[in-house]
């Protein structure tokens, strides 16, 4: 019968908790490295939500040069959309766009006179 050594088992356990602990910072690394690439792909997304939301705002702008009254509209992009609303009271017409890009929303409320020159620009 062949009975193990002290010796041999103690070097087996030491091998194994090297190898858990390895495993464990790889891990770690890992998790990292995937929570910095998800705050990128957000950052990117809000990103572009905030360019549609600018970008109907310029649509907006350029259908009140036309026509200076209110209206409403959907504007759909290959990656978003957008929702405008303009309300015009007397020489004063507001301009609220939202860009959605996935669950991520941006949104513009922009007031100008009847020339089109900007009185107030917020952004949430």
């Amino acid at each position: 019968m062949n009975v193990a050594t002290p010796r041999g088992f103690i070097s087996l356990v030491a091998l194994l908790v090297v190898v858990a602990a390895g495993l464990t910072i790889g891990i770690s690394v890992n998790l990292a490295g995937l929570q910095e690439l998800q705050t990128s792909l957000d950052f990117s997304q809000a990103r572009r939500a905030q360019q549609l939301a600018n970008g109907c705002i310029e649509e907006g702008l350029g259908r009140l040069h036309t026509s200076f009254s209110s209206f409403a509209t959907t504007l759909s992009f290959g990656y978003g959309s957008c929702i405008l609303q303009v309300t015009v009271l007397g020489s004063t017409a507001t301009l609220v766009a939202t860009g959605t890009v996935d669950i991520y929303n941006q949104k513009i409320q922009v007031q100008v006179d009847n020339t089109l020159s900007v009185t107030s620009w917020q952004e949430e």
